[in-house]
């Protein structure tokens, strides 16, 4: 594998553990109460702090990376003095060094037990993640893209404990708890696929200047995609949402069991959008 390859993989693994830390552990703490959290947090604990560690070793390996695509490859991720060069005198390694620095601070907090504190961190450092690509280039661009990156994450990373609390309903103890959970996830939904679609419009037309068709640029084709990825996963919410959940009371069973198949194929195209944006980063949108 190369230099490249093993930085684009390592960039997918690190948005796509923030993702599920901010999102999942988001869920956790903002739209459950009662016994469906307490159950909630237990349930995602030990995967939550996983994925810590994950966040973690991707963020500080991704500097020695970076100087194995710019030098002379694999031997020059092993030179401290160049890496510390690179770290240090030039803005994209201080910006990778910070965001290395806040997902550090992030593994510390899930460590210690402190959810919230690793929820808001893991916002920070996906905020961090965003400044550092191409929507970087200007202020409304590189809010645009916070706006989109946090958005996405959270839809996204949400999935998982979506599914659980799928399971939960079907207990009658919790099935008052976690029904209300679900509808508080309907409406944080709306707003976080409504922000995901219209801050990737924005800003597709902002940094291209026109919408992506030159099929010769491989930046565009990957963005067309990635569009694609989008509205496949926008077209799946809605079937969920208003054409399964509708039927619930009349086909409790066969009507979960479609919400969780649909769920899991979004998070599997959320998988896919994941791994295009990551290389989506290293490519020019020229």
């Amino acid at each position: 594998m190369s230099p490249l390859a093993a930085l684009a993989v390592g960039r997918c693994l690190n948005d796509t553990a923030l993702a599920y830390c901010w999102g999942a552990g988001g869920f956790a703490t903002a739209i459950t109460q009662g016994s469906v959290r307490l159950r909630l947090q237990g349930a995602l604990r030990r995967s939550l702090l996983l994925g810590s560690v994950l966040v973690a070793a991707t963020s500080v390996a991704a500097i020695p990376l970076q100087v194995a695509t710019i030098g002379s490859g694999w031997t020059s991720a092993l030179m401290p003095d160049m890496v510390l060069n690179v770290a240090l005198d030039t803005t994209f390694g201080r910006v990778m060094l910070v965001h290395a620095a806040i997902c550090v601070v992030m593994f510390a907090a899930a460590c210690c037990r402190r959810q919230k504190t690793a929820v808001l961190v893991a916002a920070l450092a996906l905020s961090s993640s965003a400044a550092s690509g191409h929507a970087g280039e200007t202020l409304i661009t590189a809010l645009l893209d916070l706006v989109h990156v946090l958005s996405a994450t959270a839809w996204v990373g949400a999935l998982i404990p979506f599914l659980l609390l799928l399971q939960m309903v079907r207990r009658q103890e919790l099935r008052a708890e976690a029904t209300r959970a679900l509808r508080n996830f309907s409406g944080a939904g709306h707003v976080a696929v409504g922000l995901v679609l219209l801050s990737g419009v924005a800003n597709t037309l902002l940094i291209l200047g026109h919408p992506p068709t030159d099929l010769a640029s491989p930046y565009q084709v990957k963005l067309l995609i990635k569009i694609a990825v989008a509205l496949s996963m926008t077209c799946l919410a809605i079937v969920n949402r208003y054409l399964v959940v509708p039927r619930c009371r009349s086909h409790p069973r066969s009507s979960q069991r479609i919400l969780s198949w649909v769920a899991s194929a979004e998070i599997a195209l959320g998988l896919l959008a994941f791994a295009l944006v990551a290389s989506l980063g290293l490519d020019d949108p020229a």
